[in-house]
């Protein structure tokens, strides 16, 4: 398991949650429920003879994970469920039942609206409920709601298409306005009545029935003092409170804050439509100023590009909430509701959304103190003269003959910072001359100009003693100093040697003014450089594969007649593949701009050979 990860792990809370493995690429791979997320999460990753092959390949593919502690195991079950399916992790599909779970679902939208169990909510304009943990604990309360309030539960054809009363009429659990034996207002005023019964107007039911179950136990009627108490239990399970679902079908961002020293933490759950569909949290060093200040600053800063929800919940007042308002309001188009709640669904979300804050806090302090010893100890195995809190990588790319990349990725305390990725397209070497390439690059990378990056502390090459003798000459010659740098490379270790694998590598550290590489043992410094080394790769080739990607739909469509550059963009920007152009049909052509009727049946026919 890598450094980081472990950190993670031995830092998570015994409490229950949900947790989402990642992969090198940062996508969700799998998503998962705990009641006790670090030993859930940790039995992940313990030796073990036992684990399946299904498992094994999930464990070798996780580089990092995230969390969201929840209150019980019920709220964590939902919030799993809701987490699959905006996610779709690759585990998840081969791993666990993807069946979602049920609403109730009123038609408002209709005259006579029906009230049925429903798997995927619709925008179709009728009411939603849900989604609830039990299906048969739904499907048996709404019967109970049938037999109190009666209405009707049929499809809309048999609804049209009767001329008489259906059975349900016959045993009392419907009024079957099918037939008009009851007006649109008096059974709306049922409907009504079962609308505020979801939303929580239910203890006058509640009451009377344990008062029904009473009187019969009394008159020694057991079997059915068992049904009503069955129906209670039905009842409790459909009208347990999850916060993870709030039956307010409200868009709404909860906020929380936390500061440690100069390290201020804030985290955003995201409520969508009523459901909890996930969390992001941020980061500041902010010494200088105060909670609020900085807070105010951040809302500003962040929904100035964000999606603006009906609501905000702020963990405390703001003096800048009236302009905050009009902000809000002139970016959305509409009223924003800002609340600092005291009780009520929206105050355990805030309390949620602090739990989560502590937790992002906790693991961003251990992770920094790990981070600094890790990069002292690379200091002084290295002899580096500055401690390499900023780490740049450099590797030269080329397949086949191809056009040759330079790939330059920044780590910034452990950490990549993707703002200072750069990909350099080779533009003066003719030929596969690597040393050449890696030139080029240091140079246009470190030559003097107003519009040069910030110096790093450490520069580290992807290979040997030959590149790390081209990067010193051109550092020198264009007078880079107090950057320190290394070359790293691998070699078959002593056992390989004397076998025919080739698989078991060391890496090899080459610095300046030393003959021999250092070796470095196995741990968190080592598993530092490979993963900056490592990414460095990995950005090189994607860019790669995109690139060819794109060519071979350039010389696809080149031969098209009616296809020009500016709909030869068109088509890569939208499909992204040959093979996906070839396998849209003519209405999906037809909606690139300029693809016409004539000329979508002309790419179809040339492509397919049809």
């Amino acid at each position: 398991m890598i450094e980081s990860l472990k950190i993670k792990v031995d830092n998570l809370p015994k409490s229950p949650g949900v947790y989402l493995f990642k992969d090198s690429k940062g996508d969700v791979i799998y998503v998962g429920k705990a009641k006790s997320l670090r030993n859930r999460v940790g039995s992940y990753f313990q030796i073990s003879r036992d684990k399946g092959v299904k498992l094994a390949r999930l464990v070798e593919r996780i580089r990092d994970l995230d969390t969201i502690v929840t209150d019980n195991e019920l709220e964590a079950l939902i919030l799993e469920s809701t987490l699959i399916k905006d996610h779709k992790p690759k585990f998840n599909v081969t791993l666990k039942d993807d069946k979602s779970y049920p609403y109730l679902r009123i038609t408002i939208q209709e005259k006579f609206p029906g009230v049925y169990v429903w798997r995927q909510p619709l925008n179709d304009g009728s009411l939603y409920f849900g989604p609830y943990s039990s299906g048969g604990a739904v499907r048996t309360t709404l019967k109970l709601l049938n037999k109190i309030f009666l209405f009707r539960d049929c499809s809309n054809t048999k609804f049209s298409n009767r001329s008489r009363p259906c059975l349900n009429y016959q045993i009392g659990i419907c009024p079957a306005p099918c037939v008009n034996y009851i007006s649109e207002a008096e059974y709306k005023s049922h409907i009504g009545q079962v609308i505020l019964f979801l939303k929580g107007k239910d203890k006058e039911l509640i009451k009377s029935l344990k008062e029904k179950m009473d009187e019969e136990s009394e008159k020694q009627s057991y079997e059915e003092a068992g049904k009503i108490r069955d129906r209670l239990n039905a009842l409790d399970t459909l009208l347990e409170r999850q916060k993870v679902v709030s039956r307010e079908q409200v868009d709404r961002d909860i906020f929380a804050i936390i500061r440690h020293e100069d390290h201020l933490e804030i985290l955003i759950l995201f409520v969508r439509n009523g459901t909890l569909i996930g969390k992001k949290g941020f980061h500041f060093i902010q010494p200088e100023i105060s909670d609020e200040e900085a807070f105010s600053t951040f809302l500003t800063q962040y929904y100035s590009a964000q999606f603006i929800p009906n609501e905000i919940v702020l963990p405390f007042k703001i003096s800048s909430e009236n302009t905050l308002r009009k902000f809000l309001k002139e970016k959305k188009g509409r009223e924003v509701l800002i609340t600092v709640p005291k009780q009520g669904v929206k105050k355990k979300f805030l309390l949620m959304a602090q739990t989560n804050v502590k937790q992002q806090a906790k693991l961003r302090e251990q992770t920094t103190e790990d981070v600094v010893s890790i990069l002292n100890h690379l200091q002084a195995s290295l002899k580096l003269s500055n401690l390499p809190s900023v780490i740049e990588c450099y590797d030269i790319s080329t397949f086949h003959g191809s056009q040759s990349y330079g790939s330059q990725v920044t780590f910034r305390d452990g950490l990549p910072d993707k703002s200072r990725y750069r990909l350099y397209k080779i533009r003066r070497v003719e030929g596969m001359d690597d040393f050449a390439m890696l030139k080029e690059v240091l140079e246009r990378r470190f030559k003097p100009s107003s519009e040069r990056m910030s110096l790093p502390d450490l520069v580290i090459i992807d290979g040997g003693k030959g590149q790390l003798g081209i990067a010193q000459r051109v550092l020198r010659e264009l007078e880079v100093e107090n950057v320190d740098l290394i070359a790293l490379a691998k070699a078959k270790t002593e056992s390989a040697f004397r076998s025919t694998r080739v698989d078991k590598t060391e890496e090899r550290v080459f610095i300046p003014n030393r003959k021999n590489p250092i070796i470095f043992k196995f741990g968190p410094a080592l598993h530092l450089l490979e993963r900056i080394r490592d990414e460095c790769h990995r950005f090189g080739i994607s860019h790669h594969r995109k690139a060819r990607g794109r060519e071979e739909i350039k010389s696809a469509l080149d031969d098209i007649p009616g296809i020009g550059p500016a709909k030869k963009r068109a088509l890569i920007k939208h499909f992204g593949s040959i093979e996906a152009i070839r396998k849209s049909s003519i209405e999906e052509l037809q909606n690139i701009r300029g693809i016409t009727p004539t000329l979508a049946e002309v790419i179809k026919r040339h492509l397919t050979g049809e």
